[in-house]
């Protein structure tokens, strides 16, 4: 099983150079977007749609049928459509979809997680690393960019020097996954005034 280490760093990549600094602060609380969401009734008689709340399970296969994710012993995977919460392929497919139904669709790498990319393997100083981590080659590290978290695998690594490649490891692959929705919820931002909800409504 690889170790994964949580590195709170500055990251900044310019076309194919990575320029890269320290910082002694951890990144807790950091996601995507900082609107708090609560849920309302039920709203799934037209399918799922931009702006609500699905619940689904779902499991993820290669072209072979090797599983390399499922929901089945988490629970369901929760996402407000059009948020950028899973991958566009998957968040388009799950549009119209109603509670109960199932589907089985295949991504494309450029649906997914987009072709592998040689410019996103960069190499840095070795003390880019914090003296006390012990990590070896083939090690999942999980980079900051400010509130962005990059996953990163370790190729190479010396007294001078650490290797990283960026790119997901599941980059250049086509995904197959099979879904069925659970739940539909619409949500509405909790600091937005309820006469404004009920307006949008």
């Amino acid at each position: 099983m690889d170790k994964r280490f949580c590195f709170a760093i500055a990251v900044l990549l310019v076309a194919t150079a990575l320029l890269c600094g320290c910082t002694s602060t951890s990144n807790e609380g950091a996601t995507k977007s900082n609107i708090s969401l609560v849920q309302t009734g039920v709203s799934s008689a037209d399918g799922a749609k931009e702006g609500q709340m699905v619940e689904v399970d779902y499991t993820g296969t290669f072209e072979n049928g090797t599983v390399f994710d499922s929901s089945k012993d988490r629970g369901p995977f929760s996402l407000v459509l059009g948020t950028g919460g899973a991958i566009a392929g998957f968040e388009k497919a799950l549009i119209g979809m109603k509670v109960g139904e199932s589907k089985k669709f295949t991504l494309s790498p450029d649906e997914a997680y987009g072709e592998y990319d040689p410019t996103r393997i960069v190499s840095l100083p070795i003390d880019f690393i914090p003296a006390e981590e012990n990590v070896s080659v083939g090690d999942q590290v999980t980079l900051f960019n400010g509130g962005q978290m990059i996953q990163a695998k370790i190729m190479t690594l010396n007294a001078t020097n650490v290797t990283f490649d960026l790119n997901s490891p599941l980059a250049g692959k086509a995904l197959t996954f099979d879904v069925t929705v659970r739940n539909i919820s619409d949500v509405v931002n909790e600091d937005m005034p309820t006469s404004l909800n009920n307006a949008t409504q």
